[in-house]
Formats: structure tokens, C-alpha cells, sequence
């Protein structure tokens, strides 16, 4: 992260310049003068050098892009829930996943995932618009 008047932003640091870090702090550079000689936060060569004992390697994560659903492997439940309670409604839903699954999840998410599923809802007739 970069510091900007009090606003940070996340920045990806190119892979060379990161294995050129590396190989800083294995050739007895501190993560001081590291940081200093290439003009980035000790902070950032800390993360480098643990990433790299831990895995080996500096390569970025994902940034973006598609997450599996915390409700991969629930959706034999959430359909005999439906199925059970047709009527049932997304806040209910959530609530059940939080108190019967212990897992939080938000209204989109929840709604994107049984969306995903092809699972349906009996739709509220007060609350649908009008056909002219």
C-alpha cells in the first residue's frame, strides 16, 4: 500500500522487482535497507520475504475475478429449504445460513447464488409491478 495525503492505495509491484528484493534479503540486506534501496515500505519487503519462505515464490494473487461461494456444498439444504418453504424469504434465508450453517453471508450474494443454482422463490404478488 502507498500512502498519498493520508489515502492509501493498493499498488502490484512487477515480479522482477520483487524477485530483486528477494534476492536482497537473501544476499543479508535487512528489510530496511531493502526497502530504502528500492524505494518501497519495509512493510511491503516483510510481506515479499513471508511470502516467499512460506511458498517459494512472489508471484501476485488474483486480484478480482471470480470466488467460490461460501455456500458451495450447501445446495442439497438450501433446495429442500425452498422446496420445504416456498415461501421463504432471502433474510430468512440468511438467517437460517448464519444460525443452522454458521455461515454470514450477504442479500446479493445469497440471491446470486440460488440465482446460479436455478433455485426459485414463490414470488410475493402484492409486491409485483402492475401489467398494463
Amino acid at each position: 500500500m502507498i500512502c498519498h495525503d493520508s489515502v492509501m492505495t493498493t499498488q502490484t509491484y512487477h515480479l522482477q522487482l520483487r524477485e530483486r528484493m528477494i534476492a536482497a534479503r537473501k544476499n543479508g540486506r535487512s528489510a530496511q535497507e531493502t526497502a530504502r534501496w528500492f524505494q518501497v515500505s519495509v512493510r511491503t519487503v516483510e510481506r515479499y520475504w513471508k511470502q516467499y519462505q512460506q511458498t517459494g515464490s512472489v508471484e501476485p494473487k488474483q486480484r478480482g475475478g471470480y470466488r467460490r461461494s461460501r455456500l458451495t456444498g450447501h445446495e442439497l439444504t438450501l433446495q429442500k429449504w425452498i422446496s420445504k418453504q416456498p415461501d421463504l424469504t432471502l433474510k430468512e434465508m440468511q438467517r437460517r445460513c448464519k444460525d443452522v450453517l454458521g455461515i454470514r453471508i450477504g442479500i446479493n450474494a445469497l440471491w446470486h447464488q440460488l440465482d446460479r443454482l436455478g433455485l426459485s422463490f414463490k414470488k410475493n404478488a402484492a409486491r409485483q409491478r402492475a401489467v398494463s
